[in-house]
């Protein structure tokens, strides 16, 4: 996400994607730290590449890479269509530690602990 982003835009961006995905069926986790994120979705391919191509064209992403696509027999986040976790809602709620649909997504960024650590900001 841009730096310039505020805390209401960015809480009215997931209110409205989490809407937009329980209309849509589709599932979802996003771990958010700092501005650094990670989406892992699940649904319908055409769902999914639709929604993709609208956070590609959305002007507060600044950098968008896909890391993955999979295909899989079942959904690891069946009852969330916006799941946003951070490194607070981490403290808050274990269960979210072991979760292995949280774990592979963090895993796409290096783990839980590093994921969440501080991010390196450049020498002075």
């Amino acid at each position: 996400m841009r730096a310039d982003l505020g805390v209401a835009e960015i809480e009215s961006l997931l209110t409205s994607s989490a809407e937009h995905n329980a209309r849509v069926g589709v599932t979802s986790a996003f771990l958010m730290n700092d501005r650094r994120c990670l989406h892992a979705m699940e649904g319908s391919p055409k769902v999914i590449r639709s929604i993709l191509e609208c956070i590609w064209d959305d002007r507060r992403n600044e950098e968008f890479a896909i890391l993955d696509i999979a295909y899989g027999e079942a959904a690891l986040f069946p009852d969330w269509p916006l799941k946003v976790i951070t490194a607070e809602t981490l403290q808050e709620d274990d269960s979210l530690q072991q979760h292995p649909g949280v774990l592979w997504l963090a895993n796409m960024g290096g783990g839980l602990d590093v994921y969440f650590q501080p991010a390196q900001r450049g020498a002075d």
